[in-house]
């Protein structure tokens, strides 16, 4: 007899061919397996015992980087097929989910390494286990002909690895060898030929402080050696970014451990195949000093990865064992990913380039994560993690423009749910370039013909824009979502929870139903809408986003609102620092209405705060004054909150916070304990309001979302509370809760819409 199976999910660039090869074979069966547009079948014959031990055994044991979402098989007469073989693959209109990139594995590693291998010290060695996949393939199926691997043949030794089954390159798409495979190339900043070998002239460069702009696998990366501070400062001057962390990517485990404390979930993750960076806590050992402080000057946490390609390797083991490896780009531009664009783009920046020819399908920055209680936490989400799909509870068609910040968009299919890579702020041209490149690439590759389209309700996104045009010409209805319920939906996606639950959503801006700023909000909220049930109280941004570039703006409206008047707040060190007059001017303002909107947002009562206790007025990255008051805050075993003020209209007030703070300050007392308490106070507040929310609607679970839950001690002690209070909490593990994950709850809101949801 013979049967049809059929596999679908990540089963095409991951081995999977070549292990139903080897699992046919050895159950004794004939016929033949290929990629599809689908995905893979599977067509044999052999006696029915046979064949189901075979299913059996690939499903129990697929290749490691496989995930089957769906397998069905079908029997009929024998085929009398003569032996099994790899068919070649058959196109089509449907689609096959793409793996992402892998770090190099320790069988490839061993060879670069290995004196008497003919690939030794070959920067791009792979197999069927790792390497390159998401960031070179440019359609589906996945063969080496539909990815940029293409113009390079494979050399006899190449290809007798390619077809041979007892080989871990046996279908290995970009299999090559120096050769036959790309090749490295070192340069100046003004295009001259550096002679020599590539990665010993790169070493030599560093040493002598060079700044070096390294081609990876989603883009480039700017490196320096670290330890110097002048050569770290001189990197902040030219890349324009004076003091956000920069991440290292460290030889080691060893390395690592000689700047941070580790534990064992953080170091499965720098482990992981994924590679992410992870935020991890920085020693306070002579070791550790040797890093300046010019490396993450705000925090006391170090943004620390593995090399996870063999140049990454290559570069570590034969220079330091350190390196800055920071995004190559100017502060707030896109990932610079393309050979002809890094001179233009980067030549004020990095002094060489070492570049190589094999091109680059789409940009794909880095991964970072940190862990609490054990548990990860997405700053962002990126190489190593995308294409990889959630499960949504329907199918549909549908595509998600995502936020204006931290940009990501989603499309969905088939019940899968497919966030891109970070594109980041949509401010320029350049990064809303990069971000309709990426939907026509995604809407192309994942083959979606969108039944509803989904946007943030603010009008005048650059991402809801867009979605309006694409719905027009798609012909199909756009959902306008608003901000925080689909932060919260974004966490429900994730559990797979379709009933209501009490959602707190705190981050920094978000377009409100009332036309205010929101971002301090207590939903009650499900996929299909949502009820406002409470919110931090309303607080005046004089000047509008100004406030957020100038956070003393914000502090000294928190005074206002909160003495009622300038003439009544107490003089203090603030006070005299931002003058009697420019707070006599931000009255006006506020009095007047004149370019003051109201906010709720929990991101903007941190800037305020932070400003207040003289961490930050002038920040020069996003959140930089809440990052500084976490930092200040230390560990924060136990709580002491200020007084605040729950109404009974479910407005939680601050007044009182800030009066407190106030009398601190004119006291003498610490920034470190202020930041304590006005932490402790926040949380306080959201436990006060939640079992509030409980006791009149009897809901008992909790989601927590938001750009504020990237705050150690916010979801620690928050969500620590809850449960102790007897609420079921959940929050973001697969997607960031900041902005990134919008797109995804944007998706599955717009679902819940098609199929009639009351959203």
């Amino acid at each position: 007899m013979s049967a049809v199976i059929r596999f679908t999910g990540v089963v095409q660039g991951v081995g999977f061919r070549p292990l139903v090869y080897r699992t046919a074979v050895s159950c004794r069966l004939a016929g033949s397996v290929r990629n599809t547009e689908r995905g893979v079948v599977v067509e044999v014959d052999g006696t029915r015992s046979n064949i189901e031990g075979f299913y059996k055994q690939v499903l129990a044991d697929p290749p490691v980087l496989a995930d089957i979402h769906e397998s069905t098989i079908s029997y009929g007469p024998a085929r009398h097929f003569k032996e099994f073989h790899i068919a070649d693959s058959s196109g089509g209109e449907g689609f096959t989910p793409v793996s992402p990139d892998i770090a190099t594995c320790d069988e490839c590693l061993d060879d670069v390494f290995d004196t008497e291998n003919r690939r030794y010290r070959y920067p791009f060695t792979n197999c069927t286990n790792c390497g390159p996949r998401f960031t070179i393939i440019r359609t589906v199926p996945y063969d080496r002909r539909n990815t940029t691997m293409d113009p390079f043949s494979m050399c006899r030794d190449c290809s007798e690895e390619y077809h041979d089954p007892g080989n871990r390159r046996y279908h290995a798409q970009p299999n090559a060898c120096g050769v036959c495979g790309p090749a490295l190339d070192l340069h100046d900043a003004v295009g001259g030929a550096v002679e020599g070998d590539p990665v010993r002239k790169a070493v030599g460069f560093l040493g002598e402080g060079a700044v070096l702009a390294v081609k990876g696998l989603g883009g480039f990366h700017l490196a320096v050696e670290p330890r110097n501070d002048a050569w770290v400062r001189r990197l902040r001057q030219r890349k324009r970014r004076p003091s956000k962390p920069f991440a290292l990517m460290v030889r080691s485990m060893d390395t690592a451990r000689k700047y941070c404390i580790i534990d064992r979930r953080e170091e499965e993750l720098l482990l992981s195949r994924e590679r992410p960076i992870v935020l991890l806590r920085r020693k306070p050992s002579a070791e550790s000093g040797k890093l300046p402080r010019s490396v993450a000057p705000d925090t006391h946490y170090l943004g620390l990865f593995l090399p996870y390609t063999p140049l990454h390797h290559l570069l570590l083991s034969e220079g330091p064992d350190t390196l800055i490896m920071t995004s190559a780009n100017l502060s707030e531009e896109p990932l610079c990913f393309r050979n002809e664009d890094a001179l233009e783009s980067l030549g004020g920046i990095a002094d060489y380039f070492l570049s190589h020819n094999r091109g680059i399908a789409r940009p794909c920055d880095d991964s970072v994560l940190a862990v609490v209680d054990s548990k990860p936490v997405f700053i962002r989400r990126s190489r190593g993690y995308v294409p990889l799909s959630v499960k949504t509870n329907d199918g549909g068609r549908v595509f998600a423009a995502g936020a204006h910040e931290k940009n990501t968009f989603c499309v969905m299919r088939e019940g899968n749910a497919y966030v891109s890579q970070h594109i980041g702020d949509l401010d320029n041209a350049k990064s809303i370039d990069a971000y309709t490149n990426g939907i026509e690439d995604f809407i192309r590759m994942f083959r979606v013909e969108p039944e509803i389209a989904a946007c943030d309700a603010h009008p005048d996104y650059a991402s809801t824009r867009y979605a309006r045009e694409l719905a027009e010409r798609w012909g199909c209805p756009l959902v306008r979502v608003q901000h925080h319920h689909a932060h919260i939906a974004s966490v429900l996606a994730e559990h797979g929870i379709r009933e209501r639950v009490i959602g707190i959503a705190l981050d920094g801006t978000g377009f409100g139903a009332d036309g205010a700023v929101w971002g301090g909000e207590f939903l009650i909220a499900s996929t299909a809408g949502f009820r406002r049930a409470g919110h931090f109280g309303y607080v005046p941004m004089p000047g509008g986003e100004y406030c957020i570039r100038e956070t003393d703006r914000m502090a000294a409206a928190l005074l206002i609102n909160a003495y009622g008047g300038v003439e009544s707040i107490p003089r203090f060190d603030f006070f005299d620092r931002f003058g009697k007059k420019k707070l006599e001017t931000m009255q006006r303002m506020i009095l007047s209405k004149l370019n003051t909107p109201l906010t709720s947002s929990c991101g903007r009562l941190f800037d305020g705060v932070s400003a207040l206790i003289g961490l930050c007025s002038r920040p020069t990255y996003e959140a930089q004054g809440a990052v500084l008051l976490e930092s200040c805050a230390g560990d924060m075993q136990s709580l002491d909150p200020y007084p605040f003020r729950r109404e009974e209209n479910g407005v939680l007030l601050f007044d009182e916070t800030v009066r407190r703070i106030v009398d601190d300050l004119r006291m003498g007392e610490s920034p470190e304990r202020m930041a304590r308490r006005f932490h402790s106070t926040i949380i306080r507040g959201c436990l006060d309001m939640t079992m509030h929310i409980r006791k009149e609607t009897r809901i008992n679970r909790v989601a927590l979302s938001g750009g504020v839950f990237q705050n150690r001690l916010m979801i620690r002690h928050l969500a620590g509370l809850l449960k102790e209070n007897g609420f079921e909490v959940f929050r973001n593990m697969n997607f960031p809760p900041n902005d990134g994950g919008i797109s995804l709850g944007q998706g599955v809101i717009a679902l819940e819409s098609l199929k009639g949801g009351d959203g």
